[in-house]
């Protein structure tokens, strides 16, 4: 892509062999038809709706509740066939709706192959299919214009793009024609090119085609995506299969207990009832408000889940890819040491008005620099080193706006990956100064001279010597080096011109980038995880080695290796190598993915983490992607959580939570099927006496579908004690044996209503006990215990309105024995298992 930007639009248009004027002509594109393809971009392909009922239906819970619908029109059961039809095609379409949901980001890009572009053929202006478009092409667009490619620009007449689709920047970018020179960094510094996918929001131009379909930056995004969205989303399936194998147990039993009555030719409406029992769950509404109360929990801890699947694939990682700054050091920069004048000076003691040399670097920082620190409120945004630069100086009471009043900025020459130095040019009251910080290697091999006491010296090869060596005890210490040099001019010079030559080289400053606190404790928790931390670092290896031996990740130096070693490795080789290093210093990003990519074949779980475009690779091969920092949209679409800061203390937190979730699935699993137990075996018992079905429609819905929301929640969301199955059967038991005692003396009219209660009561009962709820501290769950007592007094309010039910005295006796006896049990049997835990 670098060889469009940097080569001038008429060169490109000779090297795609078109032209500028009558572009392709048809026997060319039949040719290049061939060779390269159209330009669909390949996406999910079938129809969504038809694909996802197919995997839906395969589902264990999904056919057994087609088996129950088909079973209660079978018996003619009208009280219920229709609601667990409704509830059946509720959940299909809430299962759809969540994988459609899914894909929609994705999905929504289809339109871009059907749309039409004016482009040149044989010297005419043509309308044609988007996906019709080739390499070569010369295409024309304007306002509202939606680009079909990715296009080097011929003719731009003061055109603004909307390319957030690509870049993940907001705000709208100009385009020009012009050839860019230097390297180029990012999708961002493209200013001559226009991406696939973006959109023309004011202007009109022309262009030649230089990549198609899947080959444009549109294209290799939504391969990201659709790799990452098919591989990463595991959690809906694996609860969907639990659930599945308790519905499949619980409706074996129910037609196991039946089927001995039915051959008797007894036909039971309560087999009705306990069809109607297990298929009235609301589960797709539960799981819903569930996702919703844990992403709103982290969210409120700064960490905001993406992919709730993470909750699941963060428990197999036994790889954690760490960059240095964020995980292992703090966001921060701290100006330690300053070496100029052939001495080193700590900055405490610097003092700016009584050296000439001291003034010069600092003025340096601050005049090279294009962060912003506001030194009222301490509010800082830009580059962490060149913030350290600001608070400092401001520290010395020195601050930037000041001296840009005084020095015009002319121009800036940006920092690349093979350059690493800025330089700026500024007018000063008399002539210009170049003014250059960076790495000490490019900046030192630029300089022809030395600042000594404010006077320009010839610099030698016994004083560059001295400078390296300064620099490497610098980095032994662990602290990060730049390096600060100016040319002066006593003429404007042109961007032309080598204005990063002849410097006078002024000196470096050392800066400390502070370890997270108590980060030995964390590397130990990684360990002790069975995680294999791995480090990536901007630093030199000196440095590294230092840094990664504070943070007890190494022990060896012969455990960091840097970049420029890798370079020269073949594949065999760094595969080779992977297995002793655990600190990788100043690697580009294609071998960062190269890493991941081994560690993935091998069969390795990984997490890492990422903030730029760089990082989509690695973000993307990881089994569970971190975004950090202020990372693009395109970033974030591409993890499965963002972390702004501290990531590694998140992380840790989701890890603690998915251990406690996954039990309490289990829990809220084996606390409502205990319920349903109860329910069935009432049914049984009532058919054995040929009794009348004590439940109810009314009963059912209430309990089932109404109170099981908010118990379900308190479950899912408040570690609890585990339900083992002979505790699960003991207490359907106690349930059963209460309802039989509430209703046996009750008349017919007020045996659904005690019924209602004493299941109602006796489940929040077990519910609140068994989960451990203060009711001293404000929580959510505090507050579902409280939303169920209402929503069981309503229940009991508008039977009591609208039935004419008489309680008699000895019903309410007989039925406040039996709750008072219930709260008992919940206690005694509570402290008797906490006995037993001590």
């Amino acid at each position: 892509m670098n060889k469009y930007c940097n080569n001038a639009w008429i060169e490109v248009v000779e090297m795609l062999n078109s032209d500028q004027d009558k572009g392709l002509n048809s026997i060319e594109c039949d040719a290049r038809r061939e060779k390269y393809g159209t330009n669909k971009i390949d996406l999910p392909s079938g129809n969504r709706i038809s694909r996802n009922i197919i995997n839906i239906i395969k589902q264990v819970h999904i056919i057994i509740y087609l088996i129950i619908t088909i079973l209660l029109f079978m018996l003619k059961a009208n009280n219920y066939k229709y609601i667990i039809l409704a509830f059946l095609i509720i959940n299909i379409v809430g299962i759809i709706g969540y994988n459609i949901k899914r894909d929609k980001e994705i999905g929504i890009l289809e339109k871009l192959n059907f749309a039409t572009s004016i482009v040149i053929r044989d010297g005419i202006e043509q309308v044609i299919k988007s996906e019709e478009i080739l390499i070569g092409d010369i295409v024309k667009f304007k306002k509202d214009s939606a680009i079909p490619a990715d296009i080097r620009i011929i003719k731009a007449i003061d055109i603004k793009v909307d390319e957030k689709n690509i870049t993940g920047e907001t705000f709208y970018k100009e385009k020009f024609e012009s050839k860019i020179s230097g390297s180029i960094n990012s999708l961002g510094e493209m200013n001559n090119i226009l991406f696939k996918g973006s959109l023309i929001k004011a202007g009109e131009g022309e262009g030649i085609v230089i990549s198609t379909g899947n080959s444009t930056q549109l294209g290799k995004l939504l391969a990201m995506l659709t790799y990452a969205s098919n591989r990463k989303h595991t959690l809906g399936d694996k609860l969907q299969r639990k659930w599945g194998k308790y519905l499949l147990i619980y409706f074996a039993i129910l037609i196991v207990s039946v089927i001995f009555f039915i051959n008797k030719g007894k036909y039971p409406n309560q087999l009705a009832s306990g069809l109607f029992v297990l298929g009235c769950f609301p589960i797709s509404v539960t799981s819903v408000l569930a996702f919703k109360c844990i992403l709103k929990k982290f969210s409120n801890q700064d960490i905001h889940i993406i992919n709730f699947s993470i909750i699941d694939l963060i428990n197999d990682i036994n790889i954690i890819f760490l960059d240095k700054i964020g995980a292992i050091t703090k966001e921060q920069m701290v100006v330690n040491k300053i070496f100029t004048n052939d001495e080193i000076i700590y900055s405490k003691n610097v003092e700016y008005t009584k050296n000439i040399n001291i003034q010069r670097i600092i003025d340096i920082s601050l005049l090279c620099n294009n962060s912003i620190y506001n030194v009222e409120d301490k509010n800082a945004k830009g580059d962490l080193t060149e913030i350290a630069y600001l608070q400092y100086a401001a520290k010395k009471q020195i601050y930037k706006s000041i001296l840009d009043n005084k020095n015009q900025r002319i121009t800036e020459i940006p920092m690349d990956s093979d350059k690493k130095m800025l330089t700026i040019l500024d007018k000063m009251k008399k002539g210009y100064r170049a003014n250059a910080r960076g790495n000490l290697d490019s900046v030192l091999e630029r300089c022809t001279h030395i600042m000594i006491d404010g006077l320009e010296k010839e610099l030698n090869e016994e004083d560059k010597i001295k400078i390296k060596d300064i620099d490497i005890k610098f980095s032994i210490e662990g602290l990060i080096t730049q390096a600060f040099a100016y040319r002066n001019f006593s003429y404007e010079p042109s961007t032309s011109e080598n204005i990063e030559s002849n410097m006078v080289f002024v000196g470096i400053i050392a800066l400390d980038n502070p370890l997270q606190d108590s980060i030995e404790e964390k590397i130990r928790e990684i360990k002790d995880n069975g995680i294999v931390p791995i480090l990536f670092t901007e630093e030199n290896k000196v440095s590294a080695i230092t840094t990664a031996k504070k943070a007890k990740i190494i022990f060896k130096n012969e455990q960091v290796v840097s970049g420029i070693e890798l370079d020269s490795l073949n594949e065999q080789e760094l595969k080779d190598l992977l297995g002793k290093v655990r600190v990788f210093s100043r690697i580009n990003p294609e071998i960062k993915s190269q890493i991941i990519s081994f560690f993935n074949k091998d069969g390795y779980k990984v997490a890492a983490a990422g903030e730029t475009l760089g990082d989509l690779p690695s973000l993307n091969l990881s089994n569970v992607g971190i975004a950090k920092g202020n990372p693009l949209l395109i970033v974030k679409k591409v993890s499965d959580v963002y972390i702004k800061e501290n990531y590694l203390e998140g992380f840790f937190k989701i890890k603690d939570f998915s251990r406690k979730f996954f039990d309490n699935v289990n829990r809220t699993f084996q606390g409502i099927y205990t319920i349903v137990l109860a329910e069935l075996m009432l049914l049984l018992v009532s058919m054995i006496g040929g009794c009348e079905d004590v439940l109810g429609v009314f009963n059912i819905i209430f309990i089932n579908v109404i109170l099981f929301v908010p118990l379900s929640l308190i479950l899912v969301l408040k570690e609890g004690r585990s339900i083992r199955n002979k505790e699960m059967i003991g207490r359907a038991v106690i349930l059963l044996s209460s309802t039989i005692f509430s209703t046996y003396i009750a008349n017919e009219s007020a045996k659904n209503l005690i019924a209602l209660m004493v299941l109602s009561i006796g489940s929040l009962l077990f519910i609140t006990i068994n989960s451990n709820i203060s009711f001293r501290r404000v929580s959510i769950e505090r507050r579902l215990v409280i939303i169920s007592s209402f929503l069981i007094g309503l229940a009991i309010s508008a039977i009591l309105l609208t039935q004419e039910i008489i309680l008699t005295k000895v019903v309410l006796i007989n039925l406040g024995i039996t709750i008072i006896s219930l709260v008992v049990f919940e206690i005694l049997f509570k402290r008797w298992q906490n006995s037993l835990m001590r």
